[in-house]
């Protein structure tokens, strides 16, 4: 009898682990199927949210065509993303500073032909609410336009165009510092950028 009940065991697990090896080969078919229908409709909306904010900080650029330059910052802990040549004159690039308190930061810089910040946006930062967050606020990216490669971060000084410069965010010099890294680069990847044409 206990043979018996042993080999019954034996069949309703071979037969419960074949039912869930089917219901498996169902579900990631069905996941496979459902990503290959969203990921391209997903991609489409991240380009056009990108080319919006290409827009947002050079808006008289015109029409955006990427650049492939070799260029390596004069500083570590950069990188260069991505940079786009505008029609109408100009560069739009995006950095990634890995020195923010929270992690990576990345900036989108608009660029005027005369290599001086038309505009940052954030486009991604994880830092402390109420401090390093503050760097995306129109009153900290403002201090940056107009400005020039080799910005400085000075502690309560007001930011000042003058000597290239802007005031740190009260309590978050880690991410002022990492945020202006990120638009040093941007602004030299321009330079060399058309240093190459």
């Amino acid at each position: 009898m206990k043979t018996k009940n042993k080999a019954l065991n034996s069949n309703e697990t071979l037969i419960l682990m074949v039912k869930l090896g089917i219901i498996c080969i169902i579900v990631s078919g069905l996941l496979a199927y459902v990503n290959s229908v969203t990921a391209p409709v997903i991609s489409a909306n991240d380009q056009k949210t990108f080319e919006a904010s290409m827009s947002e900080v050079l808006p008289d650029g015109g029409s955006f065509s990427e650049e492939n330059i070799n260029f390596t910052p004069k500083e570590s802990g950069v990188e260069l993303s991505s940079i786009y040549k505008a029609e109408n004159g100009g560069y739009v690039a995006t950095t990634v500073c890995h020195e923010g308190y929270g992690g990576d930061i990345t900036i989108m810089v608009g660029i005027k032909n005369d290599m001086t910040v038309n505009k940052i946006k954030i486009m991604s930062l994880s830092e402390t609410a109420g401090l390093g967050a503050k760097s995306d606020t129109p009153e900290f990216m403002n201090q940056y336009d107009g400005l020039k490669s080799g910005i400085k971060v000075e502690k309560n000084n007001g930011g000042n165009a003058a000597d290239n410069s802007i005031s740190a965010i009260s309590g978050a010099t880690i991410t002022s510092k990492a945020v202006t890294k990120a638009v040093n680069c941007a602004l030299e990847a321009a330079e060399t950028g058309g240093a190459s044409k």
